[in-house]
């Protein structure tokens, strides 16, 4: 009996001596262990606390990022608006410059045209007036009476016009009664109007001839 006393006081302070390091006994393993475990743990929470900021760091330059691409795009946009207005304005301006440049040559032929009537005009103008012929005649003093006058064209020549001119103080009282063409040139006959006599007028014939 007292032995089995003995041994259970014996493995009472074996066990206290294992549990209490400072009584004597060996280094308690379990103790050991969570002490391990827990500065592992500490050493874990602090990376991941560092990891954790880098991560909130990296966000923010993500966001920062996101930010920025966003506001390029958005002047990327606007830019290709403006491009597609300058674009839009150029081929405008190149249709108006092409509508510009047609105009200008229709109205280029037109010129030339119109300088070719004109240089024609200018011939057949020169042309039948290349001979002209002025014939005067001259009235008998007294009252009713008349004069004659005529103009004619040169051999090969064809009367194309004519007219008559009167001169004088008394021309005013002085009437035509024939202006006309007449076989190769031109006739023009006056006569004073009646209860006008007039002594100071003279007639003068004109005629165009074309050869």
């Amino acid at each position: 009996m007292k032995n089995r006393y003995l041994v259970f006081g014996l493995s009472i302070v074996l066990a206290l001596a294992l549990a209490v390091p400072a009584l004597g006994g060996p280094t308690n393993p379990v103790a050991s262990l969570s002490a391990s475990v827990k500065s592992i743990a500490n050493k874990a929470l602090k990376k991941a606390k560092t990891a954790q900021k880098k991560a909130e760091a990296a966000q923010s330059a993500a966001n920062n990022a996101q930010s920025t691409a966003n506001s390029a795009n958005s002047a990327a946009d606007k830019a290709q608006t403006t491009a597609n207005s300058a674009n839009t304005a150029a081929k405008n301006a190149q249709t108006a410059a092409t509508s510009a440049g047609t105009a200008a040559k229709n109205a280029q032929t037109a010129a030339d045209k119109a300088q070719a009537t004109a240089d024609e005009a200018k011939t057949l103008a020169g042309q039948a007036f290349t001979t002209t012929d002025f014939e005067d005649g001259d009235n008998v003093a007294g009252s009713g009476e008349s004069a004659l006058a005529a103009a004619g064209c040169p051999a090969g020549f064809e009367p194309t016009g004519g007219g008559f001119v009167l001169l004088g103080s008394d021309s005013n009282k002085v009437r035509v009664d024939l202006n006309s063409q007449y076989l190769n040139g031109w006739i023009v006959s006056a006569e004073n109007i009646a209860g006008h006599a007039g002594e100071n007028w003279e007639l003068s014939a004109a005629v165009t001839c074309i050869g």
